[in-house]
């Protein structure tokens, strides 16, 4: 019964999104282009101070363009403004965030931006979460490309509590379609080691454990893509995007894999 419940509270929740809470809505395009960019990337504490700034606004709307799909974490303004500004400057996408989560008094949002031709069919926010879960909890977003879904993940997980995090995430994701898991999930380094730990083993974790995904001093694969089996199918490649990216404008790299939407 909450299974169901929450299936038809994220259908008509993602109604109210796109009518009262998407940024910039087109109508009447088709996403000519049979494979699909779907990225992450963790913003480091957007919010008045960074949307306020042209030069770094400019920056992340060129940045943001090269993708298709895009998820943006760590916003962080009350005012619920900074996104709304960013997706202005962005011609021909969508916009929406999820509800404003944390257990302090730092509240975060996800954003969700995407390609007009692109359809959004379901959108759960699982927040708040009853069973309190997670630090942020993860949203669930089902795209339409062309008649292709696509089930995408986003979640950004608190740095001490990974393993139980991504455990409990792995229960919600069971017997999906095709699904993709993304976003800054702190797993490696001293918060998580892969290798020695088998939450989300029977996926395919896409971004390395070797791989460098900050802009700050340290060397950890913090920003993950991981699929699972249905998903891997129509895997074409994928890339982590430093190009551009210092600690002014984020700590974060972009995560980024491209996957084939034709039937």
């Amino acid at each position: 019964m909450k299974k169901n419940y929450r299936k038809v509270f994220g259908q008509v929740l993602i109604v109210l999104i796109l009518v009262f809470g998407s940024y910039a809505v087109y109508d009447n395009y088709v996403y000519e282009s049979n494979t699909v960019k779907v990225a992450n990337w963790n913003l480091q504490i957007f919010g008045l101070t960074k949307a306020s700034d042209a030069d770094l606004m400019n920056l992340y709307a060129d940045k943001i363009s090269d993708y298709d799909i895009i998820f943006i974490q760590e916003i962080r303004d009350a005012t619920q403004t900074s996104l709304p500004k960013l997706c202005a400057m962005l011609e021909n996408y969508t916009c929406f965030s999820s509800s404003r989560a944390g257990r302090s008094d730092s509240k975060e949002q996800y954003g969700v931006i995407y390609r007009n031709g692109i359809n959004v069919t379901l959108f759960t926010d699982f927040n708040p979460d009853p069973n309190d879960r997670w630090e942020r909890p993860p949203i669930e977003v089902v795209f339409d490309i062309n008649g292709h879904e696509l089930i995408i993940y986003n979640i950004h997980t608190k740095p001490d509590k990974v393993k139980l995090e991504l455990k409990a995430l792995e229960e919600v994701i069971r017997d999906k379609g095709n699904v993709i898991i993304l976003g800054d999930l702190n797993a490696d380094c001293s918060y998580y080691d892969s290798a020695d730990n088998a939450e989300l083993d029977n996926l395919i974790w896409v971004v390395n454990d070797w791989e460098d995904t900050t802009a700050s001093g340290t060397n950890c694969a913090y920003d993950r893509i991981i699929m699972n089996e249905e998903a891997y199918k129509k895997f074409v490649k994928y890339s982590v995007d430093k190009e551009g990216i210092d600690t002014n404008v984020s700590d974060h790299y972009i995560a980024w894999v491209e996957v084939a939407v034709d039937k």
